[in-house]
């Protein structure tokens, strides 16, 4: 018993090349516990290994077996209604003012480090990022004033590699800073400028590097035989030398606009089926930039997917300054009041999108969905058959493992 593909999806996806190839690839290589799991989740995902549920249309009476999703962060399929959910979340604590989209990226040479060390150097990624724009807004020279900033990480290029990074939304303005004597007033920016990328590029680099300074000073890389006192002079050294990357502009057609592209990254990982074009045994090719593709070996293909595997229960979307958890319901609704006390909004604001059910994210509602992140509304369940839309649930189909996690190493 399968299920039916939905209408236009592709014959083949990046769960079927984890069921041919990696037991192989397993036996090959090393792999690590979360990679593993994220492994057999993304190959049992709406298969009949979850179990699901037995539907009959009721128009041609045929049988329809929907099986259970995986659940996992990094299935390429199943994360859709968690999507959604956190879309129409940040839409909802959006400002009624302009935004800005910064980028923060680690320098070539800390990749292998950050791949030794991802939850320490990620970290400091996040909060040499989210330091460098609040405590540079908070200058009296630059705004002058406490903002905001939602961080979301990336690791990967078009092309799977190893490249972290971390994608922002940043409001044009903020709270007055306390020392500002009219203090309770909203500070706005420039709306084509915030500060400029070298200024925020050297003081990005000077705070993570600091904070790398001081771990390793606490003694925190000292497992690392690649990482000896020598060398990790050169290498802070060498990057102090080196411009580092931070990109900022404004968002592309309005702020809700850089919040669905952040949704399209915030619950995915490194790649969506809808990118494969051709898969064989001895060759995947995928859609990279601009159209151009890549074609690699199976197995090439799964080590460069699993590089982009966070370590269990590492947080991937953080919030700072206004947007801080502690904040929204205080500061982020002062600065919503003042903004608009000086521009009331022009019409009532539309209500948000309607949110996808919780209580069942299973492959009853998500390999036949209709919806995308422009369109989260619950879609429609459609027989292959007749294309009939009315369903009747007739049984249950049981699990074969108790859990939906993968069985121990033997």
């Amino acid at each position: 018993m399968h299920t039916h593909p939905p209408p236009g999806a592709p014959p083949f996806t990046i769960a079927d090349i984890f069921r041919a190839h990696g037991d192989a690839f397993r036996r090959a290589h090393t792999v690590s516990d979360e990679q593993r799991r994220a492994m057999w989740s993304i190959a049992h995902c709406r298969t009949r290994t979850l179990g699901g549920h037995l539907y009959q249309c009721q128009t041609c009476a045929t049988e329809l077996p929907l099986y259970n999703s995986c659940l996992s962060r990094f299935c390429p399929t199943c994360q859709g209604p968690a999507q959604y959910k956190w879309i129409a979340q940040r839409q909802q604590r959006l400002l009624p003012t302009h935004y800005f989209h910064p980028v923060f990226t680690l320098p070539a040479e800390l990749r292998p480090l950050a791949w030794r060390h991802k939850p320490l150097v990620f970290d400091l990624l996040f909060a040499a990022a989210a330091r460098t724009l609040l405590d540079l807004c908070r200058d009296p020279t630059h705004l002058g004033a406490e903002v905001g900033v939602s961080l979301v990480l990336h690791t990967w290029t078009r092309a799977l590699t190893f490249h972290p990074h971390v994608h922002g939304i940043f409001p044009g303005g903020g709270l007055a800073a306390a020392a500002d004597p009219q203090q309770d007033r909203w500070v706005a920016c420039d709306k084509e400028f915030l500060i400029h990328v070298d200024v925020l590029a050297a003081v990005f680099r000077g705070k993570f590097l600091e904070a790398l300074q001081a771990a390793y000073a606490r003694g925190v890389f000292t497992d690392d035989k690649q990482l000896d006192p020598k060398s990790f002079r050169t290498l802070v050294d060498r990057l102090y030398r080196r411009h580092w990357n931070v990109y900022v502009k404004p968002p592309f057609h309005g702020p809700p606009e850089i919040v669905k592209y952040l949704g399209r990254y915030t619950h995915r990982t490194g790649i969506s089926n809808g990118r494969l074009v051709a898969v064989t045994d001895d060759a995947v090719t995928f859609r990279t930039k601009d159209n151009d593709t890549c074609t690699l070996p199976p197995h090439e293909f799964i080590g460069r997917f699993l590089l982009h595997i966070l370590p269990d229960g590492y947080t991937k979307i953080r919030h700072y300054g206004l947007l801080a958890a502690g904040n929204v319901n205080t500061k982020l609704v002062r600065a919503r009041e003042l903004i608009e006390q000086h521009h009331p909004p022009s019409s009532p604001s539309p209500p948000p999108s309607p949110l996808p059910s919780d209580t069942a994210p299973t492959a009853a509602t998500e390999p036949h969905s209709e919806g995308t992140a422009d369109d989260p509304a619950k879609p429609k369940l459609r027989c292959p058959n007749c294309q009939g839309t009315t369903f009747s649930l007739i049984a249950t189909l049981r699990s074969e493992r108790r859990r939906r996690h993968p069985p121990p190493d033997t």
